[in-house]
């Protein structure tokens, strides 16, 4: 099986050879928009697209901000050590 990079590689060598341009408009759209479903982040977003997709409630809203906050400030677990946790207190 192939790995990453060497797939990568055979795609970029790929798109060298196209001489199409409509085919290479279709490949930066389809780029383009996995960046944005994967680089998307609602919680990161203003409270007006929380109340626009998702009707939350006021402690919601306060629980989600707080939330963010813990993240900025580093203090969250790592699914690594939530599961090494895990497997202490299985023991």
């Amino acid at each position: 099986m192939e790995n990453m990079n060497q797939i990568k590689l055979k795609l970029i060598q790929k798109i060298i050879r196209i001489d199409d341009i409509k085919i290479l408009l279709k490949i930066e759209e389809y780029i383009t928009e996995f960046e944005k479903a994967t680089t998307r982040n609602i919680v990161s977003e203003n409270t007006a697209i929380y109340q626009s997709k998702i009707h939350f409630t006021n402690e919601q809203l306060k629980m989600i901000k707080e939330a963010e906050q813990d993240i900025e400030n580093g203090n969250f677990y790592t699914d690594e050590e939530v599961r090494k946790m895990t497997e202490e207190w299985l023991k």
